[in-house]
């Protein structure tokens, strides 16, 4: 799965394919488009994980585990083939407190048949 790096400033993303915003501001899916997102905090804990991505995530960590070594999101997205899946690599900096940092892994499904909904 093709993997995009990009820095913010603010948490607003936008779906390419709905045009949507990707999250509602409590957190919860906006779009149809949403497979599944992960925070640099709680890698081996992904939020709204799609049916077809469980069994996926749940060899990567077993391999992991068995490796002695944590969860990759990384590595598990560049593992994943799904057409017109794209995994975006979001890191977020503001100054709350200080300099503050955070990454988060967010995958869409491009294709205008699976994004359905305002495509």
């Amino acid at each position: 799965m093709q993997i995009i790096e990009m820095e913010r400033d603010d948490w607003n993303f936008f779906c390419p394919a709905t045009g949507r915003p990707v999250f509602t501001e409590d957190g919860e899916p906006n779009t149809p488009a949403l497979r599944g997102s992960w925070c640099h905090e709680v890698p081996e804990e992904p939020m709204h994980l799609a049916e077809e991505l469980q069994p996926l995530w749940q060899t990567h960590l077993e391999t992991q585990e068995a490796a002695d070594e944590g969860a990759d999101v990384v590595r598990f997205l560049q593992s994943v083939e799904r057409p017109n899946w794209v995994a975006f690599e979001i890191t977020t900096c503001g100054m709350a407190c200080g300099p503050v940092w955070s990454t988060a892994w967010t995958v869409l499904d491009l294709s205008d048949s699976e994004a359905g909904e305002g495509g």
